[in-house]
């Protein structure tokens, strides 16, 4: 008999290690999918704005699309309660997320990506859970100069 209560609290304590290991590594799970998207979505507004020009308004605009997934709050990630990516200057974003449980985190993004219109400086607030796709555009802003523009979940033609 005493052999089946020590298997059994032998078991408990074990799923209860595992547990809490599964608990910690959570969070860490979560930003490295981050910062893989965040990496993904640079690598393609860089590539964008060296390697293509603004079209002629006739011919449709050079565009990358970028799908990630935003990991949902469930055994092995931690839910993500704000993703955006902020353009700071002519040359430069910040992508900036929080995690449910608090944790906060900002990357440098190597290139200025603006929300939907290439004349105004506005934040791209990426959303939701599962796979998310985001459409880069180059446009011109109102100087001529060419601008990456974000589009969140627009649909993707051509």
């Amino acid at each position: 008999m005493i052999r089946y209560v020590l298997a059994a609290l032998l078991t408990v304590a074990v799923l209860g290690l595992g547990w809490m290991a599964l608990d910690q590594t959570a969070p860490e799970n979560t930003e490295r999918e981050l910062q893989a998207a965040i990496s993904d979505i640079e690598e393609a507004a860089i590539d964008l704005a060296e390697h293509e020009e603004v079209s002629p308004p006739e011919h449709p605009d050079p565009q990358r699309v970028v799908e990630f997934t935003i990991p949902p709050d469930d055994l092995t990630t931690e839910g993500v309660s704000h993703f955006e990516i902020d353009p700071v200057d002519e040359n430069a974003s910040i992508a900036r997320y929080v995690l449910d449980d608090g944790t906060r985190s900002e990357e440098v993004v190597d290139e200025r990506i603006v929300y939907y219109e290439p004349t105004e400086n506005r934040t791209t607030e990426l959303g939701g859970r599962g796979t998310e796709r985001l459409r880069l555009v180059l446009l011109a802003d109102d100087r001529g100069e060419p601008v990456v523009v974000a589009r969140p979940n627009e649909s993707v033609t051509g």
